[in-house]
């Protein structure tokens, strides 16, 4: 294929040097018949298949998106529109906040119409070269389940110390080590970036980066660490997921729009009926007056004097 294509290259630049080069002459003719389709073929290649991922470089970046060459599609580029440019799904307002000339996204081809390729990079894992506010999301069959409180008491990020409990206790309270806190270092945890972003804000974190989750509500030391593991839990399952993004719906929907189509075309029947009937009211008038204009002007010709008919 390689050689073939510089051959074409050869042939079309200059035809008189497949003699020189020891060409035969039944080949040299079979391959000048060959050589524009194989030109048309480089200079064409395949686009690329709708929903295939690929590397984008943002080439040009305007209001209403970004124009991005595809890595592996030599003279290939489409068009990021604003609103598929967020891969959790949010709005962007304008495209020069979120991306800039020479960014490397993610994105998926979403459709190819007429030689011109949209992508998308909503649903899309961003990779290590991405806009630094896009590694933050992480798609949820990626994520996985949140971990249990079993799974967090096996990670070396999970400190568990114990105290003296003031709690439920009997005549053993204030005396034995029964109460439980378990610390989550959330910098050490195995988890995605965007997962430890939203754990840091919450409301427990305290300012060395940890979330602190602390029981004493039972006797027994068991009881207190499955209880305090089990707080902790709970806390990473609501940062877990990231939060659903609301998005305005602008314009009407199909079953408005469609609503809004008959009312107006009722409107136009009621009013194209009242000016019928008017048009009409105006036809019978003007044919009146235009009948007692012929009778005026037909009087004195019957032989009838001008006096006697204004009579």
């Amino acid at each position: 294929g390689a050689s073939l294509l510089s051959l074409a290259t050869i042939h079309s630049s200059c035809p008189q040097a497949l003699p020189m080069i020891g060409v035969p002459a039944l080949a040299r003719a079979q391959f000048c018949r060959t050589a524009p389709l194989l030109m048309l073929a480089a200079s064409n290649p395949a686009l690329p298949a709708v929903g295939s991922l690929h590397v984008g470089v943002v080439e040009s970046v305007v209001t209403y998106g970004a124009f991005c060459s595809l890595e592996g599609q030599p003279g290939r580029d489409g068009l990021l529109h604003v609103s598929h440019i967020d891969p959790s799904g949010g709005r962007v307002e304008v495209a020069e906040d979120a991306l800039a000339v020479g960014d490397r996204v993610r994105v998926r081809v979403t459709s190819v119409a007429d030689g011109k390729i949209s992508l998308s990079c909503r649903g899309v894992q961003q990779g290590g070269d991405a806009p630094a506010a896009w590694r933050l999301w992480t798609p949820s069959h990626v994520l996985g389940s949140p971990p249990t409180a079993r799974t967090l008491e096996g990670l070396e990020c999970v400190v568990l110390s114990y105290s003296r409990s003031s709690g439920a206790g009997g005549q053993a309270v204030n005396k034995l080590s029964t109460k439980c806190e378990a610390r989550l270092c959330v910098a050490h945890s195995p988890w995605p970036d965007a997962v430890k972003a939203r754990l840091l804000q919450l409301g427990g974190a305290t300012r060395g980066g940890e979330l602190l989750a602390v029981s004493d509500r039972h006797r027994t030391q068991a009881a207190n660490r499955k209880d305090a593991l089990e707080k902790l839990a709970a806390l990473v399952a609501d940062a877990w997921r990231p939060p659903k993004v609301r998005r305005q719906r602008s314009g009407l929907s199909e079953r408005g729009k469609r609503q809004r189509r008959d009312e107006k075309r009722r409107t136009s029947e009621k009013k194209r009926g009242r000016s019928e009937g008017r048009r009409g009211l105006y036809e019978a008038r003007r044919k009146v007056l235009v009948a007692a204009a012929a009778l005026s002007l037909s009087v004195p010709r019957l032989g009838v004097p001008a006096g006697a008919a204004e009579a």
